[in-house]
């Protein structure tokens, strides 16, 4: 999070430093920068003191304001008025980790009950197969709770 805004308020600070070197205009503030670079449908938060707080998909950045929500009824909302900007975070990845391992842990129960003789070939691969197919059920479920998860980056400031 740290990296990535003083990566960008390096850059500001750069194109700014060069257009003024150049005799050009300033560049724009970091508050435009950070909000083009959200991509559409990106869900976010922005909070400032006449708007308030306000959540939505963003639909894009344009005549120098905000668009939230899908078209035709997305809301405006003025750059000059946002204080703050959040992104939202889904956690695919670390509910797909901890579902594995508590399916992993089901499956090791759920086999400890059956026994196979060594030369039973067909009961040893129905025993994989059912621990592989309950630790493949508990990582989708993970990935599914992990990505409804949400928590917020800040992005600006």
């Amino acid at each position: 999070m740290f990296a990535r805004t003083s990566w960008y308020a390096a850059l500001v600070l750069a194109v700014s430093l060069a257009g003024r070197a150049a005799g050009q205009a300033p560049a724009p503030d970091l508050r435009a920068l950070s909000l083009r670079s959200l991509r559409a449908g990106r869900t976010i938060r922005i909070s400032g003191r006449e708007i308030g707080t306000i959540t939505g998909p963003v639909a894009g950045v344009r005549d120098g304001a905000l668009w939230l929500g899908a078209e035709p009824a997305a809301r405006s909302v003025p750059l000059a008025g946002i204080d703050s900007v959040w992104v939202a975070r889904g956690h695919p990845g670390t509910g797909a980790l901890i579902g594995t391992l508590i399916g992993a842990v089901v499956a090791v129960a759920v086999m400890s009950g059956s026994s196979c003789d060594w030369s039973d070939s067909a009961c040893i691969t129905g025993v994989s197969l059912a621990g592989t197919g309950i630790m493949l059920g508990g990582t989708l479920v993970g990935v599914a709770i992990g990505s409804g998860a949400r928590s917020w980056q800040l992005r600006y400031p």
